[in-house]
């Protein structure tokens, strides 16, 4: 072999290596926009999810308020002083709020 045949195979070896660089290239820069794209749509999703818990939050704490509630209603229907201890120590801010209604109320003068 002489060196002007070593030169033109390493030459289109050469070439052959670049145009799979490029198609390799080509490849990688596609798969990274698609991975792009999942990553946004896995955010988008978590970010909905954490819209709607902050939404269920809400509602949970609204059930919450009114089974409490319904547990002092019931306590005070049951005249029993053990339930009304007890609610009220589960719910202290909601047993002041009605202690501080019944003040008013008690305190309150009738016009009529």
């Amino acid at each position: 072999m002489n060196s002007n045949d070593l030169t033109l195979t390493l030459l289109i070896i050469m070439i052959v290596f670049f145009v799979i660089g490029i198609i390799v290239f080509i490849y990688v820069a596609f798969v990274m926009r698609r991975f792009g794209v999942a990553a946004k749509k896995v955010n988008y999703f978590f970010e909905d999810l954490t819209y709607k818990s902050e939404m269920l939050n809400s509602t949970a704490e609204a059930v919450n308020r009114i089974s409490n509630y319904i547990d002092l209603f019931d306590a005070f229907a049951k005249r029993n002083v053990k339930s009304w201890a007890k609610v009220a120590t589960q719910n202290k801010d909601i047993a002041y709020k009605i202690v501080d209604k019944l003040r008013d109320f008690a305190n309150s003068s009738d016009s009529e």
